[in-house]
């Protein structure tokens, strides 16, 4: 092997070594430029739930969570600024549907993803029969009061 040929050998290690810093310097530097988004993988049955975030870089405060109803985020139905240092923010107030949400830093998306989000609340008829059984219980409760106090006050 003549001295070029190992001189090219060594050359070609070197760009080689040399890409493979670039690529993971690169790689490391769009990691601190997003933010990944979790949130409850089953449909929800309250009107709230909530969003965890994950890799927030310092450069990324302040962040707003916009929540849309599509996934293009054609329509925007709120922005919900993230005030502090919180890796957990509660959303609240949705009706059933699907919700998609992201990440947003000065009005440039910054989440690796948008997650999607499903409330199904449970139907008024459940809700009704569960009022009725406790103003059932309550009255019930209320009569055995009143019937021991009365009992009570003859005895005596």
């Amino acid at each position: 092997m003549t001295s070029f040929q190992v001189w090219l050998k060594c050359y070609n290690k070197a760009l080689l070594a040399l890409l493979f810093i670039l690529i993971s310097c690169s790689a490391m530097a769009q990691s601190e430029d997003t933010v990944v988004l979790s949130g409850p993988t089953e449909e929800v049955r309250a009107g709230y739930f909530v969003v965890e975030l994950q890799q927030i870089s310092p450069a990324l405060r302040p962040l707003s969570l916009q929540v849309s109803d599509t996934n293009s985020f054609t329509n925007v139905l709120q922005t919900v600024p993230i005030m502090g240092d919180f890796n957990q923010v509660t959303l609240t107030g949705f009706e059933s549907g699907d919700y998609y949400i992201r990440a947003v830093h000065q009005q440039r998306v910054v989440s690796q993803a948008a997650i999607k989000v499903t409330v199904e609340h449970y139907p008024s008829w459940q809700a009704l029969t569960l009022f009725v059984l406790g103003a059932l219980l309550f009255l019930l409760l209320l009569l055995t009061l009143i019937m021991g106090h009365k009992k009570a006050v003859r005895h005596d």
